[in-house]
């Protein structure tokens, strides 16, 4: 098997191999078998598969310019971390399409980690992220992954896939009904839900539960304890997740509505003002005058910019909205990090036993921030690096920090009564938007980099302005328009 995709268990600060892999390099696990002598199962792609994927399908067969990954993020609990850590899923993707480019598949699952608490590493691990896939093959209420799936189809214009989950030991009860509320998921539900917001649904439960009336196999046979798969059980998931990176007969939308590249050169894709001429470097443009200018209107929450940097290259200033980058209105928060001191006490590792997901409030300050617990009773402080002590609160009461900027609610927060006094989290603050951009390199190489996100998704002007120092050569600009406001 040939591993390149790239293997991430992020915030555990893990890298690992999955077990196909281990098989194929000659570890000691040997190849999985179907259960029972039961027939290899198979899981062609139909025509309907990928009908929500057409970005994705585009990526995989034209590529990127400049080149880069793609990039696949899944996020949930064990039955997330049991599907591996990527190297099938690219195999099989790879083998669909064998110009696709390199993959990279991140991602971070915890200990019964439902949607509700995942939808806290949406916010700040995913969505910071960008990426062109977001896999869910998780658990929880319908409603809370409605709520993860909404601020996904707000902050990124990534394609998203939803599984449904194979048959657990608690779900005896409605076998072989794949359509039954179990413990677990509503079928239904999550199927409406998925038509809603314009989600891949993989419907890895009913195929399943064909394979297993088929060849007479029971609940147990597919297995590895009573809630989680087999290895050749995870192996199929994985089957019926990669067969929707598909060339669908009919795309559901037009991947043009969600990302979209402006040439320089097109006419009338931009304005520009001063001494711009055209670049030897294909269809880009380049100004070395002070104050020589490009303006870009778009329509959504990210700006990326494609150029030319070189030996010659100068500085750009880079202005959004009528004012300098650097202090536009938009920030990430990033990953709530348990200190590795905290301590461990059981059923929840530290980063399952801390709170999993806070909002950003006014007056905001790039900055990192830390939360260190004071008592045994669910108190703490917060402190940022550049605001200094700014409140005490409550793990289990809303909390505003005294200068407005972070709001920390309660329901977000996993296990606080688990949490013991000097306990920290710390995360980070950043803006998301670049104040400048610099085009100078050792050699001629083209690049990307992005501007601005996590905008409000609205209209936008975006300005590019050469402090005459050397070449700015400007090539294109790459625009997302995620498809909800």
């Amino acid at each position: 098997m040939n591993c390149w995709a790239m293997r991430v268990a992020s915030g555990a600060g893990l890298t690992g191999i999955c077990l196909w892999c281990l098989a194929a390099l000659g570890g000691e696990s040997p190849p999985v078998e179907p259960p029972k002598g039961a027939p290899q199962y198979e899981a062609a792609p139909r025509p309907g598969d990928g009908a929500r994927m057409a970005l994705t399908v585009e990526k995989l067969e034209q590529g990127f310019d400049p080149e880069r990954p793609l990039l696949i993020w899944a996020i949930g609990s064990s039955f997330t971390n049991g599907l591996g850590n990527g190297d099938l899923l690219a195999e099989l993707v790879r083998q669909r399409f064998p110009q696709a480019p390199p993959i990279v598949y991140k991602k971070i699952a915890g200990n019964s980690t439902s949607y509700h608490f995942s939808h806290g590493w949406a916010r700040h691990l995913v969505i910071p992220d960008q990426p062109d896939v977001v896999l869910l093959y998780n658990f929880g209420k319908t409603e809370d992954l409605e709520k993860l799936i909404a601020e996904l189809r707000r902050g990124t214009t990534a394609d998203i896939l939803v599984g449904s989950l194979h048959w657990c030991i608690p779900h005896k009860p409605v076998w072989p009904d794949p359509e039954a509320v179990n413990s677990h998921q509503d079928p239904r539900a999550l199927r409406a839900m998925c038509e809603k917001y314009g989600v891949e649904l993989v419907e890895n439960r009913r195929e399943m539960t064909d394979y297993m009336l088929a060849h007479d196999l029971a609940i147990e046979d597919l297995l590895g304890d009573s809630v989680h798969e087999s290895r050749y059980a995870a192996r199929m998931t994985v089957m019926n997740i990669a067969r929707h990176f598909h060339r669908a007969e009919a795309f559901r939308y037009d991947p043009a509505s969600r990302e979209r590249r402006v040439e320089v050169e097109a006419p009338g894709a931009v304005e520009s003002s001063g001494q711009w001429a055209s670049a030897r470097q294909g269809a880009a443009r380049t100004a070395a005058a002070r104050d020589s200018a490009v303006t870009l209107a778009f329509t959504g929450n990210r700006v990326d910019l494609v150029g030319w940097r070189g030996p010659d290259g100068g500085t750009a200033d880079i202005w959004i909205d009528g004012r300098p980058a650097g202090q536009c209105e938009a920030f990430y928060a990033l990953y709530i990090e348990p200190d590795k001191n905290n301590a461990q006490r059981p059923p929840n590792p530290p980063r399952d036993r801390c709170p999993h997901m806070i909002s950003l409030g006014r007056n905001l300050v790039p900055q990192t921030w830390t939360l260190t617990m004071t008592s045994d009773t669910c108190d703490y402080e917060l402190a940022g690096s550049v605001t200094g002590a700014d409140g005490r609160g409550n793990a289990l009461e809303p909390f505003t920090s005294t200068s407005g900027q972070i709001i920390v609610e309660p329901e977000f927060w996993r296990d606080a009564r688990h949490n013991r006094t000097g306990d920290r989290f710390t995360f980070d603050v950043v803006r998301s938007a670049v104040g400048s951009v610099e085009f100078k390199g050792p050699a001629v190489e083209r690049f990307r980099l992005r501007l601005a996100s996590n905008l409000e998704n609205k209209p936008h002007e975006l300005k590019v302005v050469a402090r005459g120092d050397g070449a700015v050569t400007l090539d294109a600009f790459d625009v997302f328009e995620p498809p909800l406001k």
